[in-house]
């Protein structure tokens, strides 16, 4: 028989052991990225602001004349009409008048006469002729005293001659038309000589007066010896303001 103490012969029975040996084991977690980011609000007012300007932009384009083939024929149709102003003299109405432009190939030489004809004389001796006149060539018969040129066959063979050897008188191609002023002082500077001998039905010459005129000369007959008497188709120019 054991001897009471006082005390309960089995102690209380706590609590059952946990099985539960430690903290738990967290979950692993997933990682996560960074949060996602926002535009910052001056953002917004930059969009805000380049919208409606390209808006202006292209309206201001797209109004342009000639910015389509419809808009610019729109444009053209609805464009009032201005009427050019022109430095020409205009009539009473206001419409303004322009010269027309000059000739192709319009002379500077001013014509005398012409073609008038030169006669020689049916003399062994020839003819002098005189061009510086104001309406026909002049035959001199007194002599060669201001006479243009010479028109004989007093050396046998008919001849057209320069009196005092001048090289004034030049040959002309056989073209079928008379030249112009021009076209003959050009064949006289590049072709002058003082004689033409013998000269032949149909030939032209070009000629230097003493004047300063240019006649144009055709060889319509020859004189023969004294025996018939030759005869030239004479054109004369004169310089503007001569």
């Amino acid at each position: 028989m054991s001897a009471d103490n006082g005390a309960s012969p089995n102690p209380p029975a706590g609590p059952p052991p946990s099985p539960y040996l430690g903290p738990p084991t967290p979950y692993p977690v997933p990682p996560q990225g960074p949060p996602p980011s926002h535009p910052p609000r001056w953002a917004w007012w930059v969009v805000g602001i380049v919208i409606p300007v390209v808006g202006i932009l292209i309206t201001i384009l797209v109004g342009r004349p000639g910015s389509s083939d419809g808009d610019g024929d729109r444009n053209a149709q609805s464009a009032p009409s201005t009427p050019v102003q022109s430095s020409a003299a205009g009539d009473s109405d206001g419409k303004t008048q322009s010269s027309p432009p000059p000739a192709a190939g319009a002379e500077k030489w001013q014509k005398v006469y012409g073609p008038a004809k030169a006669t020689a004389e049916q003399s062994i001796s020839g003819t002098y002729v005189d061009l510086d006149t104001p309406k026909e060539p002049l035959v001199l018969n007194g002599g060669g005293d201001g006479a243009d040129l010479y028109f004989g066959s007093a050396n046998g063979d008919p001849s057209i001659s320069v009196p005092a050897s001048a090289n004034n008188l030049a040959p002309l191609p056989d073209t079928g038309s008379a030249p112009t002023a021009e076209a003959c002082l050009e064949s006289v500077d590049r072709n002058g000589s003082y004689t033409a001998s013998p000269v032949k039905r149909g030939e032209q010459y070009c000629l230097l007066t003493g004047e300063g005129r240019i006649a144009y000369l055709k060889v319509i007959t020859m004189p023969d010896g004294g025996v018939g008497g030759g005869i030239l188709d004479v054109t004369v120019w004169q310089a503007p303001g001569a």
